[in-house]
């Protein structure tokens, strides 16, 4: 290339506009279906639409996607051609689909005439998706509630230790205790519930309220949140971006739910894509779902499973192969092309004025340009930054942080503990939601009349009655027996008070009301009112419930173990305390308001002490570290000061004793032969030394700099490697 070759090459030119593909993906319930339609755009997933509807059989499932993919996708003038799929975790059997369920989808991507991406557990996406938010794999119970089902999924470190569905009962806490019993493989439950799915706001402060600790085996009382609406389609949009592209992102722009109109996006997204992305090879895209913690199983590989060759296949389920003539690429120069660059390679000296052709003068220019040209060769300095993409390696182990341990034991995986301890006192506030009706129970006099040939005798309390209203005797009353006499027979009578059982205008009775006595027949003791029975009044306040009570108190407790696990935490910064195995009891609690008691608001003063086994993290690192340093695979390089550590209570002994599930990430740095590169990129632009680098294996990107900073129309790596600086990092 000529030196006037290589000044053109330096001239910007307007970048391609960067490629967008569309998607649909369908998140399959027990009860309710939900579409979306995302893209990716950038290194940033987007959802551009959602709907939903519920459906009653499997029969159903066809017809209720396709109209809710029409829906999603309204007037935009693109066509997705791919479909991602969520299903329940009981479709799947060792993470492949079971043949039923396999069958319908079978059937729904040849009448919807799409092509299947791939398929993952609805369960698993929510705990990758939870993960990526949050930065560090998910230990919690994730509660979906539908219409008629709720759906249990116990995770453990980014794990699932199980899912169940069972029909939804009277109360949310109950089912949910009655499912999580089912587990009988977890010795500890996590302390932590996150709830989503239908009426999941309004269910947490019920939740709240549940008597949580007397049947299941929670260390404390749960913690209970409340996460994102549409969590299931989002989290199956973000297990299908994470296959494409590990690095992506998605930032939740609450796009319109149910959609009722057509909806016009931005013109840019109405055009057709550029480019297609293009699918990895089998053996990457698994090792990326393992990294990622979730089973994304390919629909169609798993249909054309079943048969040999592709001749055996169904018509419908066959791939449109390309035709030769549109693969094939011109190897000849467009001639736009060839003129451009004969005229640039001829008519440049006609730009030299006739004066400057004297030698003196030609002399001093190609001396300038020498010097121009020479400075730009040997001064500019480049440093390139190449990031690159890490593998990383996981390993669980179960450890026990022991106090009378003196020396970490690697074999038997024991490390040094202390006990901790400290009081924590707080108060708070809560509204109160019982309700109760106060008032007065009416009173009056009645005449009582013994028909007997004895005397008979009521105790106090004794319960008349009339007309289904209740009474009791104020005192005792004794009533003289009948007699006779020249005009017949006199019954015996005593007047005594009585007031209604209840309060409320029922028992306001006229005067003249008859009664029956409780244990007599009406012709042997008989009653009547003796003027009206009056003074009953009732009304409906609020008061504090034993519900409110409990919440008030789940919600304290948390806050002062939060407390408590900081205060230690500053006690000992070199120590690692887990909030989670901190056990406690409670010294003094005293509600302002009993039970019943009749207010708006009502407070809790409550004193807990809590004690622990804190540990060293370096002395964990020191055992995990171990079960994973002969697994480091060539060509990579453990990174230790990159390492995770993170720690699930299993059970806190009397002895102080902690035993926990330990999960260590360890980051492998893939190794990079920087004098190689040096020597591949030297005197090339920005642009070509980013596809070179993109192509080489488990390189993501680059940046560059330069010393000193130069126009960017002349941006080009030195000519020199020994000026070019490359530094190797994570992003």
């Amino acid at each position: 290339m000529s030196f006037l070759d290589k000044i053109t090459a330096f001239l910007p030119f307007r970048e391609r506009q960067e490629s967008k593909e569309y998607f649909f993906a369908t998140n399959i319930g027990t009860e309710n279906l939900t579409a979306a339609l995302w893209g990716i755009e950038g290194k940033e997933l987007k959802i551009l639409s959602i709907a939903s509807e519920n459906y009653s059989s499997n029969d159903e499932i066809v017809a209720v996607t396709d109209k809710l993919l029409d829906q999603v996708l309204g007037l935009k003038e693109i066509e997705p051609q791919k479909i991602l799929f969520g299903v329940p975790a009981s479709w799947l059997i060792d993470d492949n689909l079971k043949d039923e369920y396999l069958k319908i989808l079978r059937v729904l991507v040849k009448e919807l005439e799409l092509t299947p991406m791939a398929y993952v557990a609805t369960s698993n996406a929510i705990a990758h998706f939870l993960e990526k938010q949050d930065g560090i794999p998910t230990t919690a119970i994730l509660i979906g509630f539908e219409k008629l089902h709720l759906t249990v999924t116990v995770v453990r470190a980014g794990k699932i230790d199980g899912v169940k569905v069972i029909k939804r009962g009277e109360t949310a806490g109950s089912d949910i205790e009655k499912a999580l019993l089912t587990f009988i493989d977890v010795e500890t439950l996590p302390s932590k519930i996150l709830i989503y799915g239908t009426a999941s706001s309004e269910l947490k402060s019920q939740l709240l309220s549940f008597p949580w600790m007397s049947k299941l085996s929670f260390l404390h009382l749960p913690k209970i949140e409340v996460l994102e609406q549409d969590l299931e389609i989002k989290s199956i949009c973000l297990a299908g971006g994470s296959e494409l592209n590990p690095a992506i992102s998605f930032i939740d722009h609450s796009q319109q739910r149910k959609i009722e109109k057509a909806v016009v996006i931005d013109e840019e997204d109405l055009k057709e894509p550029e480019s297609q992305v293009v699918r990895k090879p089998k053996s990457e895209v698994n090792s990326e779902k393992e990294n990622l913690g979730f089973v994304v199983g390919d629909v169609e590989s798993q249909i054309k499973s079943e048969y040999k060759e592709t001749d055996d296949l169904p018509e419908d389920l066959k791939l449109e192969q390309p035709q030769e003539e549109e693969l094939a690429i011109s190897k000849e120069r467009p001639l736009e092309i060839e003129d451009f660059e004969t005229d640039k390679k001829n008519d440049w000296k006609q730009l030299i004025p006739k004066s400057l052709t004297t030698p003196i003068l030609l002399f001093g220019i190609v001396l300038s340009l020498a010097l121009v040209l020479g400075t730009y060769i040997l001064l500019p300095k480049a440093n390139v930054k190449i990031f690159v993409e890490p593998k990383v390696l996981e390993k669980d182990a179960e450890v026990i942080a022991d106090p009378n341990q003196k020396a970490v034991d690697e074999d038997a995986k024991i490390i040094p503990g202390q006990t901790v301890e400290t009081e924590v006192s707080g108060s708070a506030k809560d509204n109160a939601s019982g309700k109760r009706q106060i008032g007065d129970p009416a009173k009056g006099t009645i005449v009582i009349y013994n028909k007997t040939l004895s005397p008979q005798v009521l105790s106090k309390g004794t319960s008349i009655s009339s007309g289904g209203i209740k009474f009791t005797l104020d005192t005792s009353a004794t009533i003289a027996s009948q007699s006779a006499s020249d005009s017949g027979i006199t019954f015996g009578k005593a007047n005594t008070t009585v007031t209604a059982a209840s309060i409320g205008a029922d028992g306001n009775l006229p005067s003249g009301s008859d009664f029956t006595i409780a244990g007599y027949s009406s012709d042997k003791l008989a009653a009547k009112s003796e003027g009206n029975l009056s003074g009953g009044t009732s009304k409906d306040v609020t008061v504090v419930s034993s519900e409110d009570q409990q919440r008030l108190l789940a919600k304290l407790s948390s806050d002062l173990r939060q407390q408590a696990q900081q205060k230690l935490q500053e006690k000992f910064p070199n120590k690692k305390i887990l909030q989670e195995a901190l056990s406690e009891q409670v010294t003094r609690k005293s509600y302002n308001k009993n039970i019943n008691d009749q207010a708006s608001e009502f407070a809790l003063n409550m004193t807990i002490r809590y004690k622990g086994t804190a540990f060293e993290d370096k002395d964990l690192k020191l055992i995990v570290s171990k079960l994973v340093t002969t697994q480091v695979p060539d060509g990579f390089q453990l990174d230790l000061s990159e390492t995770e550590t993170q720690a699930d209570v299993s059970k806190l002994e009397k002895d102080g004793k902690l035993i926990f599930l330990a999960r260590f990430k360890a980051k492998m740095i893939p190794q990079v032969d920087k004098d190689k590169i040096r020597n591949q990129i030297k005197f090339k632009t920005p642009a070509e030394v980013a596809n070179l680098l993109k192509g080489m294996d488990n390189i993501l990107g680059s940046e560059i700099s330069w010393t000193p900073k130069i126009p960017k129309a002349l941006e080009r790596l030195p000519i020199l490697s020994k000026n070019i600086k490359i530094e190797v990092g994570l992003k």
